[in-house]
């Protein structure tokens, strides 16, 4: 019987043995790395998470960028955000670590990167041509790595005895867009800078992006037979092409919403009211390539506009579900007028304004920039010059 366990002890360790030298053997004979691209990458930090708000699956931090690198040539910043590696979605430092490994020397890899250090959320792609090896005059631990990962993010602690400091863990709270007041004869509204009135029509209060095809519209006009008929006819004089309409939607308080798209690559959405023989109508249309992110900046903007008619219903008292971020602060004292009405629809599009005692208008995502416990109390607040300012709910107009 002591013989049999002595066999069995016998086998084991010799199998241990083998398999330790198999290990070393794979470690010293693996080939050597045959590209260079200078990226160490990390998990997302609660930091990064709150400034990437489309990117709802994956993406990884880059954590740095080595100097005179493939990386640092093709303009990758530390702190950006790369979503995928030549359209592969990544979802952990490790993955993109390896992705980046398989990449030689002489070839190229495409990145698409969230530039969160510039508070931009749109996806941008760069690409980089891996090196051989790094730059001459690095002492690295690995000759040469292709990449570095870390898989955990270390967190900052929090701070002492100050009731909002948990919210100082994903950096500042809120990047607000600031919003501009344009104008035309009884009409208003807001707009991010560089928009600009399009031209003068009656009836019709139009702004567009002084770049890029982003269009806000607010219409009032007389009302005969299919309403159908008169969004699709004012949407193709509109942008000269015949619209694809989705079928309408029953919103509150008597508004219909209907989402478009035409063969020139727009797409957007029509809010409308219908009240004795008017229709009043709010049109948001960006490129098509752009809707996740273009059409609820360009549905904000155009759902701030008012404009002030003859015929105008008499204001009504705002609801309690009508949200203080979408209203006026007319409205907010009991005078309401169609637009606070039909802004409600901003709780969808997940945008709201908020304005500061100077009298700038800010646009926020009411549901993410809200703090519980601020220094002042509940509310909306965003980071200048050092400090918190709060910013008070609801547009100037």
């Amino acid at each position: 019987m002591f013989r049999g366990w002595q066999g069995i002890v016998l086998s084991i360790t010799v199998a241990l043995a083998l398999f330790a030298v198999a290990v070393l053997y794979a470690i010293h004979s693996a080939p050597a790395p045959q590209g260079f691209s200078g990226l160490e990458f990390e998990a997302l930090t609660p930091g990064a998470s709150a400034r990437t708000p489309m990117l709802t699956r994956g993406g990884v931090l880059v954590a740095s960028v080595m100097a005179d690198s493939p990386a640092a040539r093709a303009g990758i910043l530390p702190g950006e955000v790369v979503s995928a590696i030549d359209g592969t979605l990544v979802l952990t430092a490790r993955q993109a670590s390896d992705l980046v490994r398989e990449g030689r020397a002489g070839e190229r890899a495409t990145f698409t990167l969230y530039d969160i250090t510039k508070g931009e959320v749109r996806p941008r792609d760069i690409t980089l041509t891996f090196d051989g090896q790094p730059p001459t005059g690095k002492k690295l631990s690995v000759r040469p790595p292709p990449t570095l990962a870390k898989p955990t993010a270390s967190v900052p602690t929090v701070a002492g005895n100050a009731a909002w400091s948990k919210r100082i863990l994903r950096g500042a709270s809120i990047k607000p867009v600031q919003l501009s007041g344009l104008g035309d004869g009884p009409c208003n509204g807001f707009a991010p800078q560089g928009w600009k009135v399009a031209g003068r029509q009656a009836g019709t209060f139009h702004v567009m992006a002084g770049q890029g095809f982003s269009h806000a519209i607010h219409h009032t006009g007389a009302y005969y037979g299919d309403a159908q008929a008169y969004v699709k006819a004012y949407l193709e004089k509109t942008f000269g092409v015949p619209p694809l309409l989705t079928p309408p939607q029953d919103r509150p308080y008597g508004y219909v919403l209907q989402d478009f798209g035409n063969a020139k690559g727009g797409a957007g959405f029509v809010l409308y009211k219908l009240r004795h023989g008017r229709i009043v109508l709010w049109v948001a249309a960006v490129a098509g390539a752009d809707a996740g992110w273009g059409k609820p900046l360009a549905g904000a903007v155009a759902l701030s506009m008012r404009c002030r008619t003859p015929d105008m219903p008499p204001p009504r008292q705002r609801q309690k579900d009508m949200p203080t971020t979408s209203v006026s602060l007319a409205c907010l004292k009991g005078a309401c007028d169609e637009s606070d009405y039909a802004a409600t629809y901003l709780r969808v599009l997940r945008k709201g304004y908020v304005h500061n005692l100077k009298g700038e208008m800010f646009l926020v995502n009411p549901r993410r920039d809200f703090w519980q416990s601020g220094a002042e109390g509940p509310g909306f607040y965003r980071q200048i010059g050092g400090e918190n300012e709060k910013l008070l709910p609801g547009r100037i107009n």
